[in-house]
Formats: C-alpha cells, structure tokens, sequence
C-alpha cells in the first residue's frame, strides 16, 4: 500500500525517478540473489509500463517550430543490441565475427568490451536522425573516419550540426558536420564525417508520439530455478530486456541545440538588410552620342545602397551587421574581400552559386550627374527572403537600430518590420528608387525614420493614398535659394504632413543642394533609446562643434506631450566641390544612423549626415576611403 500511494503522488508530479527507486527497493525485498540478474532485466520492464503514460504525455507537448541555421546542432542518444546487430549482419552479410563472437572480438580482434557494432549501422544514425527533423530529405553524401569502436549494448551520442546552408529556388542544400561519440566519452569523437542533405524546408517538424496505448497487457514471467550464468550470459540478457524496453516506449525525439553565435548576442551593432552590388560606371570623355561608343572610364566600384551605408556606418566607428546575397561568382568575391579584410562579419550574407551577383551599371556626364543606368539586382528579392532574414532575430532584436532598404521583396521587408516591432527596435527604410519607394505602403505603421528624395517622397504618399493626388515639379532656376525652399516646402508639405499621419515618425526628405527637411510631430522624442546606443570617439569629437550648431536646448518646449502639430525643419547643405554625386546620399543616410547610434540627437544627426554626404561628393569612390572627424567639423 505505502508503494502504490508513492506511485500516485509521483504520477502526479511526472516523475518516473523515484518510480525506479521504489522499484528497486521492490528488489531488496525479494532478495533472491539467485534471480538478481532477473530482477534487474524484468525492473526495466516495470519502469517501462509504470513510465509509459509520463513519457508519452511529455513526448506529446508540442515544441515550437525551429528554422534551422549555421550552427545548430541535432542531438540524439541510442544503443544498440545483439538482436539489431545480429539483423544487420543478415541483411548486409557482414558477418564478421568481431560484431557477433564476444569472446573472438576480445581475443583475436583486441576489442577489450567484446562485440563492436558495424561502423555503417552507427553511421546510419545520421540520416536518420536528420530525417526526424526535415522528412523528405534526400541524403546526397557522406564521408566517415572511424576512430574508435562502437559496443554493442553501450550508450551512443549522434550529433549532426548545420555547417552551410544554400537555398535553391526550392530547395536547400545543407552541410552538416557528422560525429559520434561512444564509451561515455563525449569529448572523444568515434566516427567523425560530413554529409551533404537536400531539405525540402529549413523548418524543423517535431516528432511526435503515438496518440494510442502502446500496449494492453504485457506477461512478466519470473522463472526462480533459472541460476546465474555468468557474466557473459547477464549482459547479453540485459542487452536483450533493454531492446524490448526500448521496443515498448516511444523514442523521445531528437533535440535542436540552437547556435549560440546566431541565436543570441551580446553585443548591440545597428543590423543593415539589402543589397550588395558591384557598379560599374562608365564616365565619357566628351560628349557622348546616341548609337556609337565614346572615349572616356570605366570603373568597377563596390555599391548596393544597403551595403554602401554599411561601410560608411563601419568608418565612422560603428560596426555594421549585414544581411544580405552575392553569387559564387567574381563579383560576389570582390564584394567580400573588402567586407572580410575590414574584419566585418559576413555571417548574414549569403552565398549562391549559380546566381549572379546585383550589378547596376550607370553612365555618367561630364559633370558627374546620372545620365541613365540598369540595374540586375533580382538575387536580392529572391534570396533575402524572410526565412533567411529570420535566422538573425537575434541580431535584430538586440539592435539600436534596423535598416532596410527597398530592393527587398514586400514580403521580406514586412517580416524585417514585425521582428523589429516586437521588441521596439526603429526601423530606417532606405527606399531606393521611385519605383521601390512605393514598398512602403504595408510597411509605413512600423517605419521609425525613412529619407526620400522629392521624387521619392511623392511616390510613397501616393502608394498610400491611390489615385495619385500628390505630385511634385522641379525648377531649377529660382533667384535665391531661400525662395526654392519656399517652393519646395509649398510643394512638398501635402505628402509630408499625409506620411507622418500614416505612422512614419521622421521624415529626412533630401533636396541635393538645397539641404534637408526634418519633418515630423511635435510630441515626437528627438533622441534614440539611449539603453541601445553607444557613444564612440567619433560622436564625443564631433559634439562640441554641434552643440554650438544645434544646443540641445535649441527646441523649446519640444516634445509636447499630447501635441498633434507637426513641425518641419531644414537644414541647409554645404557647398561642396563636386566630384561624384553617386555615394552623397547613402553616405548621408550612414551619418545619421552612425550619430544616432552614437548618443546623438536628430537634429544632430542630420547635421553630420549632410556633412558625410558632403566628403563623399568630394571624393571618386562611392563611400571615401578615410573619414576624419576634425575634417567633418570644419565642414
């Protein structure tokens, strides 16, 4: 009686510990040490059907759905009997006596434990246990090393772990490492290797356990004139009770160690998700003529909005986490040199073969200005998908800041959004170009800040607000310049006032040389959270000089708490002498989000943008090669 009520107490606590200690303690009472070995083989047996309705309710709990990324790591851990071994020799006719004979497999094959299992049996624990997770991949190849003998009846761990993962149009391709670890001995691996495994889908499906009783009625015959037989003869029994056991109970499924690096990080780096492009710019000489070739240069420049604010956050001493896609191609190679041999983390950017890598390839005036230009920028929007994107939630969501530009697919840059909307990270949407700039339309409730051109900016209140009823004319001739800002605030204004009421908090709208328009609502706070950003050498050097520029009490009474009235602020550019114009506008986009992260406020912020914007119409590159901050000071 004083058994069975422990038993009720502990099926109701889900322990099936102690449920082994009363068990054994039944086994002291009979005492029989003549049936000793029995009793220990028939124990497992009880354990088995006294454990069953824990194990089965445990095994039941659905686990959330993983996705598997670089790293990660699948875990499983078996045995294996005389009765399997025996069947595999069978099926595969190996029949090496080393696998079946314990005593030849200790006198003339050396192995000291007896019966060593087939290292192919062991090695079939692989595909298996990948299989658990992904059904439906297909196992392509599988290279082993066996180090050291696996005994039967001796507990193994099976490990596979991610250790490349490239997409297909739909398919993945994935590398895993292969290890083995036996004899209790996890840090000494038996078989080592790598297989090659095509999923359908890199999320995990959980294994689940059978929703019916496993069994009715199971008939334990305890035979008392049954002796000891020796050492030999007790494990080759218990090997054989401990099958049926394993026989009897649902396998509980294998786990997913989530990696480390990937799913969680300490340090706080502002995340840039979009494209990296090779630019090839072709620059004449003279006059260029339709239908013929004129003298002049071509250069092959390395450019992606996305990866060109990247670079310019990562000189002015704020390290950048990528996401983004190159092909296996030269381009795709010339694009990671840089980002490798600055020491930046190429984590997030994917590599695929058989794609080509984003090139825009533009021609240029004598003058520096845009003439026309092509972009192939497609492996963008079919590569950065969310499922990529989400591998990084971490990175995300530890982030003082998302940036996203608009060369992602809609679907992409909603997901980007709704990681960074769950725990409060501001998103910057870059949006490109006129065409993509309409992207914003699912997205505008969860954009913090975003930085249009004129063009632009009408594009994304019309996108909102269909049909069109904004639009903007360009005059470029006006007798000063404060009457073009009077235009371009008369004009500009509608879809600027229309954007803040669809959620945008900041709008940075650039006016090439006529500055920037900082618009946004009265009660809206001007500085970042402050617990994310971190203040670098270049942001203090900088301060003293804004402080007089921009004083942190130049807005009075701002925010107002409450207040509906939205303000508008410009900022004038500086006059520059113009060399490239193709960098100034990432450039200045990477100095606002390089201030912001560094402590300072918007106003600020904008201040060094349009300074940084200023150094890179200065210089040939896209991004200059050295920002100094004394240099962008004086500016």
């Amino acid at each position: 009686m004083h058994s069975n009520s422990v038993w009720a107490q502990n099926t109701e606590s889900g322990s099936s510990t102690i449920v082994l200690q009363r068990c054994q303690s039944l086994a002291q009472f009979w005492g029989k040490e003549s049936n000793r070995w029995i009793m220990r083989a028939s124990l497992r047996q009880l354990v088995a059907m006294m454990a069953t309705p824990l194990m089965r309710s445990k095994t039941m709990t659905t686990a959330p759905t993983l996705l598997l990324k670089v790293g990660d790591t699948l875990c499983e851990r078996r045995r294996f009997t005389e009765g399997e071994v025996e069947a595999y020799a069978g099926v595969s006719g190996d029949r090496n006596p080393v696998h079946l004979d314990d005593v030849f497999a200790r006198e003339v094959g050396g192995f000291e434990h007896g019966c060593v299992v087939h290292g192919m049996l062991v090695a079939s624990l692989f595909p298996a246990l990948i299989a658990a997770h992904f059904p439906g991949a297909v196992y392509a190849r599988q290279s082993l090393k066996f180090a050291a003998p696996v005994y039967v009846g001796k507990e193994v761990l099976v490990q596979v772990q991610a250790l490349h993962i490239r997409p297909s149009a739909t398919k993945y391709f994935v590398k895993f490492g292969t290890k083995c670890f036996a004899n209790d001995n996890d840090n000494a691996p038996a078989i080592v290797g790598e297989a090659l495994a095509v999923l359908p889908s890199l999320h995990q499906v959980p294994t689940k356990a059978p929703s019916t009783p496993l069994f009715k009625d199971i008939h334990l015959t305890l035979n008392p004139s049954v002796s000891m037989a020796g050492t030999t003869a007790t494990s080759s029994s218990l090997r054989r009770m401990e099958s049926v056991h394993r026989h009897l109970l649902p396998a509980p499924p294998p786990i997913l160690h989530q990696n480390p690096l990937g799913a969680t990080r300490s340090e706080s780096f502002p995340v840039i998700i979009g494209g990296m492009v090779l630019d090839i710019h072709a620059k004449p000489s003279m006059q260029p003529h339709p239908g013929t070739t004129v003298p002049g240069m071509v250069k092959y420049i390395s450019g992606g909005v996305a990866r060109n604010i990247a670079e310019c956050i990562y000189k002015l001493e704020t390290r950048p986490f990528m996401i983004s896609v190159v092909g296996k191609d030269m381009a795709g190679d010339f694009l990671l040199k840089y980002w490798r041999s600055a020491g930046l983390c190429t984590d997030g950017i994917l590599q695929v073969d058989d794609v080509t890598t984003p090139i825009v390839s533009n021609v240029f005036d004598g003058s520096g200005e845009l003439i026309a230009g092509v972009a192939s920028v497609g492996a963008v929007e079919k590569f950065l998908s969310p499922s990529w994107i989400c591998q990084f939630c971490a990175c995300i969501s530890n982030a003082p800041l998302l940036m996203i530009d608009a060369n992602l697919s809609p679907e992409s840059l909603e997901a980007s959004c709704k990681i960074a909307h769950e725990v409060g990270v501001p998103v910057f949407f870059e949006p490109v170009s006129i065409v993509k700039s309409s992207r914003i339309a699912p997205i505008a409730k969860y954009i913090t800040y975003t930085s249009p051109n004129e063009f632009e900016l009408v594009a994304m209140a019309n996108s909102l607000s269909p049909p069109e009823k904004y639009n903007f004319a360009k005059i470029d001739q006006f007798k000063n310049k404060a009457k073009a800002v009077e235009y371009l605030f008369e004009m500009l204004s509608p879809a600027m006032f229309f954007l803040l009421e669809k959620g945008i908090k900041f709008l940075l709208v650039t006016l090439g040389s006529h500055g920037v328009f900082v618009c946004c609502k009265e009660c809206t706070s001007l500085m970042m959270d402050q617990q994310k950003s971190e203040t670098t050498s270049f942001s203090t050097m900088l301060l003293d000089k804004l402080e007089r520029c921009f004083p942190s009490n130049m807005l009075l009474n701002f925010p107002r708490e409450g207040s509906t009235r939205t303000c508008v602020f410009h900022l004038p550019a500086v006059s520059a002498s113009v060399v490239s114009l193709t960098g100034a506008g990432d450039c200045f986009v990477g100095g606002v989000i390089s201030a912001l992260c560094g402590g300072l406020d918007m106003m600020q912020s904008v201040a060094v943008g349009i300074a940084i914007a200023k150094a890179s119409v200065e210089s040939e590159a896209n991004i200059p090669d050295k920002f100094s901050a004394a240099t962008i000071a004086g500016g």
